[in-house]
């Protein structure tokens, strides 16, 4: 094997390895953008049917925008992301530590949210959700940050200082740690769109 061969198989070694090894950037970063405005909207809704008193549409919203709204948006984005990372040679995974991840967040907030509401205590003690749910998705972000791309961690500080702006400032305030999971989600979806242009450019 002469010198010209074996610079073509160290080439050839490299491109594997660079297509095969985890990005640095996430290429999900639409999916992130569009659940952050489908929770944005949701919240906005709420809000205007809770001061308008109408609470009984607010039972049908969540599952309305969740199962009408944000599952048919995720399985779209989700195969655009996965077209346009096949047509760069790059053949996507299936993240197993992130389902784990999301699935042990989701049911822990759920354990939280159905004990309220069958102890009764639902009225009096509703703060803790919006508590219990941004504690919850600070990890959630900091996880993200580490498996996925660093923006995440961006999401996990705004995230945590609405947290502690809600304690610091009061009841009136327990609202803004669950209004700013959407913002969040938002935020690490336009990072990340940024993230990938500048990636491309720089390539």
């Amino acid at each position: 094997m002469d010198e010209h061969d074996a610079l073509d198989d160290v080439r050839f070694l490299r491109e594997v390895v660079e297509r095969t090894q985890r990005p640095s950037v996430n290429d999900f970063w639409a999916v992130t953008l569009g659940w952050g405005c489908v929770v944005t909207v949701g919240y906005v809704i709420s809000a205007v049917l809770g001061m308008e008193g109408k609470v009984v549409l607010l039972r049908w919203l969540w599952p309305i925008l969740i199962y009408l709204v944000a599952l048919p948006l995720h399985w779209y984005l989700v195969r655009r992301a996965r077209a346009g990372i096949v047509e760069r040679g790059v053949r996507p995974g299936f993240r197993k530590d992130l389902l784990c991840l999301w699935l042990s967040i989701s049911a822990v907030g759920l354990l939280w949210t159905a004990g309220l509401g069958f102890s009764g205590n639902m009225t009096s003690h509703w703060y803790v959700l919006p508590f219990a749910w941004g504690s919850l998705y600070v990890i959630g972000y900091v996880m993200n940050g580490i498996l996925i791309s660093k923006e995440w961690f961006w999401a996990a500080g705004v995230q945590f200082a609405s947290l502690i702006a809600a304690f610091l400032a009061g009841p009136h305030y327990y609202w803004l740690p669950g209004v700013w999971i959407g913002g969040t989600l938002v935020l690490a979806g336009l990072l990340g769109r940024r993230n990938v242009r500048l990636q491309a450019a720089s390539a």
